[in-house]
């Protein structure tokens, strides 16, 4: 990790659940290879110098036939795209990757099928969902802080494990979600989130989002200068100006 090259300080908490991410992702997951997996965060950091991507996010519709072509071609001005090219990722998950990317707050029903129809499962679906949306949590920080991402390491061999949670209901949603209470908590929340059911599906997918978005939004016992109120405030704020449905 690069940290030392900011000004600002940065959690020893957060240094360490970074570099255990970075680690999990290059192996194999619950679906697919540590190569996959290295593959996936390589065309997340691609999709944002992607020109189909920036036509779509400016077009009326990113769903327009006039839109069809492919995602950031594969050229020396962009290695990150070449090299992720070289795992041979499906089509469709190269564009759902992209599509999450840069364009998340459109993903309609109508699309999860089609991806659905183009031979993705579920699982895989939610383990793509969890390693892209992990380390465009961790690239964020880096951009913010003016750091360059973070070197990824090299994948590690082994097997999928191919291990899913039986412990699902049909509750309406796109993918089967983990029974819960939904009942609120004392701050109006649902005592389990709706990502964390909306993943359960594959538990090691809850769990590698999860530990890196705790790190990020720790509460206490850290002395902050606004009140909790206040910090939540200020994310529905930031949330609605980028556009944040959820």
């Amino acid at each position: 990790m690069n940290y030392q090259n900011t000004r600002y300080p940065v959690r020893e908490r957060i240094r360490t659940t970074h570099s255990e991410a970075w680690d999990r992702i290059s192996r194999a997951g619950t679906w697919w290879s540590g190569t996959d997996r290295i593959a996936m965060v390589k065309e997340a950091r691609a999709a944002l110098n992607c020109d189909l991507c920036r036509r779509r996010k400016a077009a009326l519709s990113p769903y327009s036939d006039a839109l069809a072509s492919a995602h950031t071609p594969i050229s020396p001005d962009n290695p990150a795209a070449s090299e992720s090219r070289a795992a041979e990722l499906p089509e469709s998950v190269i564009d759902m990757i992209h599509r999450i990317s840069t364009d998340p707050g459109r993903l309609t029903r109508a699309w999860f099928e089609s991806v659905m129809a183009s031979g993705i499962s579920m699982p895989e679906y939610i383990e793509v969902l969890s390693v892209v949306t992990t380390s465009i949590m961790i690239d964020t920080l880096h951009r913010t802080l003016g750091l360059e991402p973070a070197s990824l390491p090299a994948a590690v061999a082994g097997e999928p494990t191919r291990k899913e949670n039986d412990d699902v209901i049909d509750g309406g949603a796109w993918v089967p979600l983990m029974p819960a209470d939904l009942g609120a908590t004392e701050t109006g929340m649902p005592s389990v989130p709706n990502i964390v059911r909306a993943m359960s599906l594959v538990p090691d997918a809850v769990k590698l989002y999860f530990d890196v978005e705790r790190a990020h939004y720790t509460v206490a016992p850290i002395a902050m200068a606004i009140s909790r109120d206040q910090m939540e405030f200020v994310a529905a704020r930031v949330s609605a100006l980028n556009q944040c449905f959820y």
